[in-house]
């Protein structure tokens, strides 16, 4: 099996490649070769590889700057998944996009499922839910997966939340960290093989694949700081304050936690926590 992945400077385009299965020929393709504001260029790309699947990794993921930057993410978060998903109907090849929590507007309180009905708050939410929509009304063969608070390591990129609270703590800085908003860490190599299972398994449509066990912001940088305490960061303090604190310029969901729980059915087994995900990912950033 052949597979194209997009945005291959990425986090996840990274943890794909180390978790591809023995059989999969990969081709990696970074924003100079696969631009998704770039049709004809995708269509060359596409119809000269010939990949049994594409997994779409780019995105414009700068959530306050979608506010800004409208045409911008618009043509990379929606308009350039529909795009991508005509060129690989008319290749026969499957789709495999990846989806956001932000769809939902976080008043449901409870852990939202994959046929909850979305309603995206903010330009960015707004965009990734047309690409997802383009992106299944183009074939019933392909797959979106929704995600959400990605970590991971990479050997050159330090942009997780993982990260930022890992450079405060070296320099010994506490932080403040939000109470009123919760989701799910998602260990990006977990994300990548549940990405190719699903794959094996000819899944379709949209599923949520998340780690077990959400929590808030402020829980999640306490667990984060507690971990890289015990192996031997400076001991530093966060405080809990609320999203108004940080004078937003856009409004944010406050509960966006996602079920797993089709996903589990599917695997036969629970997706498990980030917990495990997280110790990895520090003993990798403290070289340990």
């Amino acid at each position: 099996m052949k597979v194209l992945i997009t945005g291959a400077n990425g986090l996840l385009a990274y943890a794909l490649k180390e978790a591809a299965p023995r059989g999969v020929e990969l081709v990696m393709l970074g924003h100079a070769d696969f631009d998704l504001t770039k049709p004809e260029q995708m269509r060359e790309q596409v119809g000269a590889r010939r990949p049994d699947v594409v997994i779409n990794t780019a995105a414009y993921n700068f959530v306050d700057r979608c506010e800004v930057e409208r045409e911008l993410s618009w043509a990379v978060n929606a308009t350039g998944p529909q795009k991508l998903a005509e060129v690989c109907a008319a290749n026969g090849c499957k789709l495999v996009h990846y989806g956001s929590d932000y769809v939902f507007d976080g008043s449901k309180g409870a852990p939202y499922v994959e046929d909850d009905p979305p309603n995206p708050v903010n330009h960015y939410a707004a965009g990734k839910l047309a690409g997802e929509q383009g992106v299944l009304a183009f074939s019933p063969r392909n797959l979106v997966l929704r995600v959400s608070w990605l970590f991971g390591w990479h050997p050159t990129q330090t942009k997780t939340y993982v990260h930022t609270v890992l450079n405060q703590a070296r320099k010994g800085q506490d932080l403040k960290a939000t109470t009123d908003q919760s989701s799910a860490p998602t260990y990006v190599p977990d994300l990548a093989r549940w990405t190719y299972d699903l794959i094996r398994r000819s899944a379709t449509g949209r599923w949520h694949a998340v780690n077990d066990e959400g929590l808030s912001r402020f829980e999640w940088t306490k667990v984060i700081l507690a971990e890289a305490e015990a192996l031997g960061l400076p001991k530093v303090s966060v405080e809990p304050v609320t999203t108004a604190y940080f004078n937003p310029a856009m409004r944010r969901p406050t509960f966006t936690v996602l079920s797993n729980a089709k996903l589990t059915r599917l695997l036969e087994r629970p997706p498990g926590s980030w917990r495990a995900g997280l110790r990895e990912m520090l003993r990798k950033e403290l070289k340990i």
